[in-house]
């Protein structure tokens, strides 16, 4: 009995660990995980100085075509799930990874993007789903994270 309670304590452990949560910053802030604290626990993927940088050298331009690729297959991901962007817009992100590639915090500015309130609780919804089980198509040697502006627009 004891080792049954063992593993389920380990289980319930390893499941706390590798959250997948999509927010935006302003919530993240309320909830306890901004990004100046998710900023210290996660290396920069990118750098302009390489020695702080996760991937270095070749390796920069593989994380770039491997986030290029999440971003866009993100952006497919919404277009199959109806999610209709009534004009070119432009969002703020900031991706937390681990080390194996999986997604542990997804989060973005939604202001002054005009979307109304349901539909970024509709963005935010469908962001959690696609993160739970993407991985990007790269891993490191510590946890990264990555930023940039995204323009979303509808594919034709």
């Amino acid at each position: 009995m004891k080792c049954l309670t063992v593993i389920i304590l380990i289980l319930i452990s390893v499941k706390g660990y590798a959250q997948h949560i999509a927010e935006t910053f302003q919530e993240a802030e309320k909830k306890g995980y901004s990004m100046q604290k998710l900023d210290g626990e996660y290396a920069s993927a990118l750098h302009a100085d390489s020695t702080k940088a996760v991937f270095k050298g070749g390796r920069s331009q593989e994380f770039y075509k491997a986030y290029a690729n999440m971003l866009n297959t993100l952006a497919v991901y919404l277009n199959k799930n109806n999610f209709v962007w009534e004009k070119p817009t432009r969002i703020f992100n900031r991706i937390y990874f681990e080390p194996d590639g999986c997604i542990s915090y997804y989060l973005v500015n939604l202001e002054n993007t005009g979307l109304t309130a349901s539909r970024q609780k509709q963005f935010i919804t469908l962001v959690n789903n696609f993160i739970q089980d993407y991985k990007i198509e790269i891993t490191g040697n510590s946890r990264f994270a990555q930023c940039s502006p995204v323009m979303y627009q509808n594919s034709k």
